[in-house]
């Protein structure tokens, strides 16, 4: 990665215009759904049709000015969906990454992901070998009225070519944009979401992993992001990003029955009653306090005024009694942290939005979770490196002697090996949680691309 990393491509600076928005921007629409599709089996004319009845509402990362769209889309295609849809010959898409022409549901990709058990992608809703997706739409709309009308148009414009629609469930029975909508900035866990993205700075230099270049296709040289720049699939596939598009059940009612058990045992140690001991185990598992105040930064209290810092580190922190090591802030992101992992720290870039109704009144009926989107240059060495630290945190050299640890929040507990305990270092001793529960279970998982809109209009044959 570090050879890849450091090699600086003369290509010309993305234009904006050219590039999905959701790349460069998290829209702020208060409704959004995400479509799910199989395209009729080598419906090649049927594929295209369907793409250019939505490109007209296709939302480009151009600065929208003062008025933000009623409603827009952006549009995916896993790599069955690329073979499909596109041009190009069966040489040519083999230039694709291996990941991607897998999927996640493959050995190697199944190595950093890890979904057993429940997890299973046998399970899955939608993604599996018996549930195939080739494409994803994602609406965005300003009111619940524009969101309708949306999924409307994509829906008519699906059925018109026979395809294939996938509708994660919730208790049997509702559809995915039916439950979807859920207008908050945070997730059912009560964690301010949205924090500390890459800076997608275009003229940063390629060895910064925040900078824009390493999340669109064609700018980091090497075969591992691919395809290579000179071939017709690296021709297609510049400007464009890769999509991990993964859903995510949360056990809303676990996650608070173990907050308030645990507060028991926690709140004397602190010498603080229960109500503090859970909003402070609460944040030694993410690394932040609900609110979003960083550990690092207001270690014993949340604190208003840093709820959006992202100006820190852990240099001050070796031994993890401000954040824990295993927290999930911190794996995801170890940013001083010295690491067995040679070159610079991956990114990415998080899209998504919390599904099912909000917890009222410990009411836990339904199904409730996250919808995310990992967008990355690199499905490899960006997305699926970080989620094999989710599920063994031994890359981080300052880390206790528990080879296996796991990311406190979303790691798979039936990991082989994996140590499911957590450890909270104290000034005086530490608090040692035996086993963390599964709070967090795969339901389904497609790998994408978001093509430029270069490639979409040639898709819809605009060109």
């Amino acid at each position: 990665m570090n050879s890849i990393m450091s090699t600086i491509n003369q290509s010309p600076s993305p234009q904006l215009s050219n590039i999905q928005g959701m790349v460069i921007r998290g829209f702020t629409h208060p409704f959004s759904c995400h479509m799910i599709f199989k395209f009729q089996d080598k419906d090649k004319t049927g594929a295209k049709k369907f793409t250019k009845a939505i490109y007209p509402y296709v939302q480009s990362a151009d600065n929208w000015g003062l008025l933000k769209p009623d409603m827009m889309v952006n549009i995916g295609f896993t790599f069955s969906g690329i073979s499909t849809v596109s041009d190009l010959s069966k040489n040519e898409l083999g230039a694709f990454p291996t990941v991607f022409k897998n999927g996640p549901t493959s050995n190697d990709s199944q190595l950093s992901l890890n979904d057993l058990g429940e997890s299973d992608p046998g399970k899955w809703v939608f993604g599996s070998e018996q549930k195939p997706v080739d494409c994803i739409v994602h609406c965005y709309a300003l009111s619940d009225e524009h969101l309708q009308r949306l999924v409307s148009i994509v829906k008519q414009a699906a059925d018109d070519q026979k395809m294939t629609e996938y509708f994660p469930i919730n208790n049997g029975s509702q559809r995915l944009e039916e439950y979807a909508t859920n207008p908050r900035n945070s997730i059912h866990f009560g964690y301010m979401d949205g924090i500390d993205q890459p800076d997608l700075k275009p003229d940063d230099p390629l060895d910064d992993s925040s900078s824009l270049g390493n999340f669109l296709i064609g700018f980091v040289p090497g075969s591992d992001p691919g395809p290579p720049p000179a071939t017709a699939a690296g021709i297609f596939a510049k400007d464009g990003c890769y999509n991990a598009f993964r859903m995510l059940a949360q056990d809303v009612k676990c996650f608070d029955d173990f907050l308030e058990e645990q507060a028991l045992v926690i709140a004397p140690k602190l010498n603080r009653d229960q109500d503090y001991a859970k909003e402070w185990l609460a944040a030694k598992l993410n690394g932040r306090w609900l609110i979003g105040s960083p550990l690092e930064l207001s270690p014993e209290e949340p604190d208003p005024d840093t709820v959006r810092s992202t100006d820190f580190d852990y240099t001050n922190d070796l031994q993890g009694k401000k954040c824990p090591f295993a927290a999930h802030n911190r794996v995801s992101n170890p940013r001083s942290d010295p690491l067995k992992h040679p070159g610079p720290i991956p990114r990415l870039i998080r899209r998504g939005m919390a599904y099912g109704a909000p917890v009222v009144l410990k009411d836990y009926h339904g199904e409730r979770g996250l919808i995310g989107l990992f967008l990355c240059g690199s499905l490899d060495i960006q997305f699926e490196l970080i989620y094999s630290w989710i599920n063994a945190t031994n890359f981080n050299t300052l880390k206790p002697k528990k080879p296996h640890g796991q990311d406190a929040l979303i790691a798979n507990r039936g990991v082989e090996l994996a140590d499911t305990s957590f450890s909270i270092p104290l000034e005086n001793g530490q608090i040692e949680i035996k086993k963390l529960p599964q709070f967090v279970t795969a339901k389904g998982t497609a790998y994408c691309i978001l093509p430029s809109l270069d490639a979409l209009k040639k898709i819809a044959d605009l060109v």
